[in-house]
């Protein structure tokens, strides 16, 4: 009698907690089955005995039981799957589109030097010389002016190293922000490009001739339309990936410092020659003219004087005041 209460109060709590196991989802609940079946006395844990069937039965409900999404402190591939589907990613943020400009005069030791360094620093950066302009380059006061194009991440660094040339005279650094014309700009032309395929899919499915040529004609605004915005985009991007820096060499004034121009003698006097001889044919060529009109301006003076005359015998007529 005491054996058949011991056994069917093992089966009710196995069945009671195999189904709380079951309600939740979890495994816990399965293991603490398995654990109560494990702790039953070992006197009924025969194989032939109907307590070692409840206990396999334990067993098997804690092996099949569905998985907890948090197992060992850990989410679950499925759970991390789900997660992920249900808070989708923010989409990612546009690129900033920044035209940088600088204005940088340095005054150095030597110009062709300095010049010759500041094509070596531009060619590391992955730019290129734009212009350049020199002045005086013979005299003591040389002047090279140099317009510079490169990337916008070696903008600071091709700064900082020109400034390192000599010394910094004048900096003006400015910047644009254009990726908002950028953004709307690729708007355009996407809206633009869309009535073009429509204007050419009406075109293909018109035979009159004065509906071909209304659609050819409104076909033409359309792409040269698109023609424009995509050469401004263009630019606009160009001048974003490629910054420009005006740079200014001044080299350092010497006193007394000789002439590097050995033929400085002759130039000087072929240019007063030169001088000399333009001014003599501007005479020239004006007493031509003088000449080529006398015609004209001689009868007017003579008319103007015979006007004048009595005017000028009355004035000599009067007697002056002392008198």
């Amino acid at each position: 009698m005491k054996f058949e209460t011991i056994r069917k109060g093992s089966i009710l709590t196995v069945s009671l907690i195999s189904m709380l196991s079951m309600l939740a989802g979890c495994s816990g609940g399965a293991s603490d089955a398995a654990s109560v079946a494990a702790d039953m006395p070992s006197s009924s844990a025969t194989a032939s005995s109907p307590a070692y069937t409840e206990k396999s039965m334990a067993k098997n409900m804690a092996t099949n039981a569905p998985a907890s999404p948090m197992v060992g402190g850990k989410v679950s591939a499925d759970s991390a799957k789900a997660a992920s589907f249900r808070a989708p990613a923010a989409p990612e943020q546009q690129a900033r589109q920044v035209i940088r400009k600088a204005e940088l005069d340095v005054r150095v030791g030597n110009v062709e030097k300095a010049e010759k360094a500041v094509g070596e620093i531009v060619q590391s950066l992955g730019g290129y010389t734009e212009t350049a302009s020199s002045t005086d380059l013979a005299s003591a006061h040389p002047v090279l002016n140099i317009s510079l194009r490169v990337p916008v991440g070696g903008f600071d660094s091709a700064i900082a190293r020109f400034e390192a040339l000599g010394v910094r005279l004048s900096k003006k650094v400015g910047s644009e922000d254009v990726t908002g014309q950028l953004v709307d700009l690729d708007a355009r032309l996407k809206t633009l490009k869309a009535q073009e395929d429509v204007y050419r899919n009406m075109l293909k499915n018109r035979s009159q001739l004065d509906e071909v040529f209304n659609i050819q004609n409104q076909l033409t605004q359309v792409r040269t339309q698109i023609e424009q915005i995509t050469g401004e985009r263009k630019s606009q991007a160009g001048l974003a990936a490629m910054s420009t820096i005006a740079l200014t060499l001044e080299q350092n004034a010497v006193a007394n410092m000789p002439s590097t121009d050995p033929n400085w003698l002759a130039q000087t006097w072929a240019e007063a020659s030169s001088g000399a001889s333009t001014a003599l044919r501007i005479f020239v060529v004006a007493m031509v003219w003088i000449l080529a009109f006398s015609p004209f301006w001689i009868p007017a003076i003579l008319l103007i004087r015979r006007a004048l005359k009595p005017v000028i015998d009355k004035k000599a007529a009067i007697p002056p005041a002392g008198f």
